[in-house]
């Protein structure tokens, strides 16, 4: 399979889930037969991740991986798609500059879409810490024959990584689910103000929810197949929306990082929110959990269950679970990203 032929289908919305699985397994298959990166989810891929100051970069293997989540990459790639075309009208005289932070060694939210473009219209800055990664992409791109775009390749730690000028368009999906471990917050709070002022970050925004939830019935729902609507479920009493406890948006970052409090373990936390658990009828039965969703680009989002970096993460810190206890919550920021729960004791 080609690489337009490729695109076409990850972009058409009238794309079947096994044409788009086929799509992104000849494109995994054909990058890592080009550029020499084999993709692999097990620990001993963790081996070559890079600890940051600001989180876990994760290997160039585990990064290739990625591509097998499949509803997280069709998202993204229509994002990026999607923001190229609209930077395109925005800024008329041309040409795109595009940076995309974490590439990994596939550069698969945007390679595939190179190909839709004309040389001249893109110019394409692709940044990553693994040499392996920026190695891999520049045989990829030489393979494709796309260097008529302009594209250079810059090893640097996108959480302090400083641009020359202000790109139009800016991609930084480096996270997983509920923002632990990888950099994203600290990629977004040092990348967006580098945007150009009419430019377009991808993601749009991440939201991360704290709810009560049947996890395990909701597992199995999500098993069997069935689609899980948390409108419905709350209107059911199934599911108890308490708190949005970080709403992440490129407009927002900088402030957030500069509100940001040392927490009682000694580390910087993110404007942290107060709950307090509802007394609600069997509420023994329910599970504290984390929710994501995110918005790459527009219509183009991801929901609960529809990703890896959207599953559900279970908040043991609330258990036993009682009425009226009040809890502490907000992102821990620095060399392991994660949400801190801290119950609030009488004085």
């Amino acid at each position: 399979m080609k690489l337009k032929t490729i695109a076409e289908a990850l972009i058409d919305e009238a794309s079947s889930v096994a044409q788009l699985r086929a799509a992104l397994n000849a494109f995994s298959q054909l990058c890592s037969d080009v550029g020499g990166v084999v993709p692999n989810p097990s620990f001993s891929a963790w081996a070559d991740d890079s600890l940051l100051k600001d989180g876990v970069a994760i290997s160039p293997e585990a990064a290739a991986h990625c591509v097998n989540d499949s509803q997280r990459t069709v998202v993204f790639i229509r994002a990026a798609y999607a923001a190229i075309t609209a930077a395109k009208q925005r800024f008329a005289n041309g040409p795109i500059e595009v940076l995309y932070a974490g590439c990994g060694p596939f550069a698969t939210l945007l390679l595939p879409l190179l190909a839709n473009f004309r040389p001249g219209e893109l110019v394409v800055h692709l940044l990553d810490i693994h040499q392996r990664s920026l190695d891999s992409v520049a045989l990829l791109i030489r393979h494709f024959d796309l260097e008529g775009h302009r594209i250079s390749y810059v090893k640097d730690d996108a959480c302090h990584y400083q641009h020359s000028s202000n790109p139009h368009v800016i991609i930084a999906e480096t996270m997983q689910k509920s923002l632990e471990q990888e950099p994203q917050f600290a990629v977004t709070a040092n990348l967006a103000p580098q945007l150009h002022a009419r430019g377009i970050f991808i993601p749009q925004k991440i939201e991360v929810s704290l709810c009560l939830a049947k996890l395990e019935a909701e597992r199995a729902a999500v098993q069997r197949g069935d689609a899980l609507d948390p409108n419905a479920l709350e209107a059911t009493g199934e599911r108890h929306a308490l708190a949005t406890v970080l709403c992440l948006t490129p407009e927002h970052a900088v402030t957030l990082r500069q509100q940001a409090l040392q927490n009682s373990h000694g580390s910087l936390e993110l404007n942290p929110i107060h709950v307090t658990l509802p007394a609600i009828t069997n509420l023994n039965t329910f599970d504290a959990v984390l929710f994501t969703r995110i918005q790459a680009f527009e219509q183009h989002r991801l929901l609960d269950y529809e990703s890896e970096i959207t599953l559900p993460l279970r908040c043991n810190e609330f258990t036993p679970l009682k009425a009226g206890e009040q809890y502490r919550v907000g992102l821990q920021i620095g060399s392991y990203p994660k949400f801190s729960v801290t119950r609030v004791r009488d004085s």
